[in-house]
């Protein structure tokens, strides 16, 4: 056996969130730090109280991050940036991966980024349990007017720290909750069903799995247990770690069209299809003989969580199958299947 394991970014679990801001500060006094953000936290009180903690430390704010980022919001904003030498980025998938477009100099050409400068020094303060883009070193931005996904991709976004403090997830909405764990169920599966798997990501995904699977019916009937909320904190943190080795596979690549045609929720999008994939598994592989014993506890969780996993109630006609499987993106190819087979089940379920 060989393989490679690598992640760099150091991990602060269980902190409180306004502390570690503070010791960001002074850890890091000659630093001036640009705060990246959404407007909901501005208008929480979160953005003000980061403020007063930085003062002349503080360059600026931008708390204009919007859902799936469009590339052309991102240029205009970055076209108006002060000057800044590292980035805190306070939010979900969304502010993490425009944190990182931001972070650097890059140049779009033919379909691809290529990054012309050293990044800033980033660090994500997460509030979702879900993207873990703090631990990986993509970004996704997205074009809906070509109907197209991007992502930069390079070992140097890696954001320095992660900071996690699971009181910041309280407030988000059961839908929220329940798709941003999805989201991290699928990174799971994904980076089993995966030609990069190694052991360690697998054994992070498969303790993933099993937290999620325990607690997320429990948490989406108790949102302000901070206990759920924190066991699905440190179960997105494992999903990172394993598929930032991996990247994602097919699931995702289906997700996309998906989310950009009908604005399906990401974590909606790259799940529902789990159990479709779990049958198309090729039945020797050593991800079916780790994952299959999980699709009863996976059927009856989406029962419960009212998650249909009939491809039509996604949009998903022959004639976008058609079209989806004509187009997929490389992820597509990461996973262990038989791409045709797939497609003929995602018709005929």
């Amino acid at each position: 056996m060989r393989f490679n394991y690598h992640n760099p970014v150091k991990i602060h679990f269980g902190v409180k969130w306004l502390e570690a801001v503070e010791n960001l500060a002074q850890r890091l006094k000659d630093t001036k730090f640009l705060l990246i953000t959404s407007q909901g936290f501005s208008k929480r009180g979160l953005s003000a109280q980061i403020q007063n903690v930085l003062a002349k430390q503080l360059a600026g704010i931008v708390d204009e991050i919007t859902p799936n980022p469009q590339i052309k919001h991102l240029q205009s904003i970055k076209a108006k940036l002060c000057d800044f030498d590292a980035i805190i980025a306070l939010g979900g998938g969304s502010v993490i991966d425009s944190a990182k477009f931001l972070s650097v100099d890059s140049v779009f050409e033919n379909d691809n980024f290529t990054i012309k400068s050293q990044p800033k020094k980033l660090f994500a303060f997460a509030t979702t349990s879900g993207t873990s883009s703090e631990l990986t070193h993509w970004a996704t931005v997205w074009d809906n007017d070509a109907f197209v996904k991007h992502s930069l991709n390079d070992e140097i976004l890696y954001p320095q720290e992660a900071i996690y403090d699971p009181n910041l997830t309280l407030s988000l909405p059961r839908q929220t909750t329940i798709y941003t764990a999805l989201d991290a169920l699928s990174h799971s599966f994904e980076s089993i069903w995966n030609n990069n798997a190694n052991p360690i990501s697998t054994h992070y995904a498969l303790m993933a799995i099993e937290i999620i699977l325990r607690d997320l019916v429990e948490l989406s009937q108790n949102l302000h247990s901070l206990q759920l909320r924190s066991n699905l904190m440190l179960a997105s943190i494992y999903a990172g770690l394993a598929f930032s080795n991996t990247q994602t596979a097919l699931a995702h690549a289906l997700s996309y069209p998906l989310t950009m045609r009908f604005g399906t929720p990401h974590g909606l999008a790259c799940s529902f299809s789990l159990p479709l994939l779990l049958e198309c598994l090729p039945r020797k592989s050593h991800a079916f003989v780790l994952l299959s014993p999980f699709k009863p506890q996976l059927l009856q969780i989406f029962d419960k969580l009212e998650i249909s996993i009939l491809p039509k109630d996604y949009g998903l006609n022959d004639e976008f199958i058609d079209e989806i499987f004509s187009t997929l993106n490389s992820r597509a190819k990461n996973g262990v299947f038989d791409i045709s087979l797939v497609k003929a089940k995602l018709k005929n379920p």
